[in-house]
């Protein structure tokens, strides 16, 4: 789009957009499991009686619970960190997704021949650098309608003198007008 913009390596997204996502991630992923752990010690925390036979026959009663014990908790830990996760997904796309679908409108209304206008975004969404780039080409657009514009007028004041050169002025002014709009191949 602009020269200008090339070489900067500016991003799109800011910097700690991917680490609080990772982040948040990560503390998810660590709650879930000290929930799961925290749910098994308390199951499993019952003590043992001291003989042999009691042992056996504990571990004997506690087995026909353990395997549905250990499906519902890895059940209940899976859908807790998922749901956790689509959240925040849902919410890190939002403020990614927000600003790109304003860039798409403001782009489709300039193709329909609306008035070019600014994007603005909202707090904490990403993609600030694409929005101010294209800010910034729109304040530049701006500037070089009102230098067009200024060039044609020069050309028709001096028609309005003088009909002898009008073919040359306005010759001028287009050629001109020709070479500003070449900045935008």
């Amino acid at each position: 789009m602009n020269s200008r913009l090339a070489g900067k390596g500016k991003r799109a997204a800011e910097w700690g957009h991917e680490g609080r996502f990772a982040m948040q991630l990560l503390l998810t992923i660590g709650a879930g499991g000290g929930l799961l752990f925290l749910a098994f010690y308390l199951i499993f925390n019952q003590p043992l009686p001291g003989t042999y036979a009691g042992v056996y026959f504990a571990l004997r009663d506690l087995s026909a619970f353990l395997v549905p014990i250990l499906a519902f908790s890895m059940l209940a830990y899976v859908l807790v960190v998922s749901v956790v996760i689509a959240l925040l997904s849902v919410y890190s796309f939002h403020k990614i997704a927000g600003p790109l679908y304003r860039m798409e409108r403001a782009l489709e209304n300039f193709e329909s021949g609306h008035a070019v206008k600014a994007v603005f975004l909202r707090k904490g969404d990403q993609m600030v650098a694409l929005a101010r780039a294209y800010n910034e080409f729109v304040a530049h657009l701006r500037d070089d309608r009102k230098e067009w514009l200024s060039a044609m007028e020069h050309a028709e004041r001096l028609c309005l003198q003088d009909k002898a050169t009008c073919r040359t002025e306005m010759g001028e002014a287009l050629s001109r007008l020709s070479e500003m709009l070449s900045r935008y191949r």
